[in-house]
């Protein structure tokens, strides 16, 4: 993985299914345990990162360790495995995202 979070180079792993944008502006569903291919307008190496739609709710599983931010801008660090949790500010399910993407 690059140093860049939520980054994924060509030939890394995907951690999860979801759709996931190239370099060049390219969105495609890729899928867990397959390898994040070449750019598929240039076929050249390239960084993949999260489609702006990609989310995760309250409950789901947490596969990619890092910062994410919920529906209403709180900001909480998560590591995989764990679970998503409830809004911290009103305990209610919401939908949290990368931050910073």
């Amino acid at each position: 993985m690059t140093n860049h979070l939520y980054e994924h180079s060509t030939d890394d792993i995907i951690k999860e299914t979801g759709e996931y944008t190239c370099e060049a502006g390219i969105t495609k569903t890729l899928y867990k345990g397959d390898k994040f291919p070449s750019c598929p307008e240039s076929e050249i190496s390239t960084l993949w990162k999260h489609a702006e739609s990609h989310h995760h709710n309250s409950g789901d599983e947490v596969t990619e360790s890092g910062n994410y931010i919920d529906e209403d801008g709180d900001e909480l660090e998560l590591e995989a495995g764990a679970t998503f949790p409830t809004c911290p500010k009103s305990g209610s399910p919401t939908k949290w995202k990368h931050a910073g993407n």
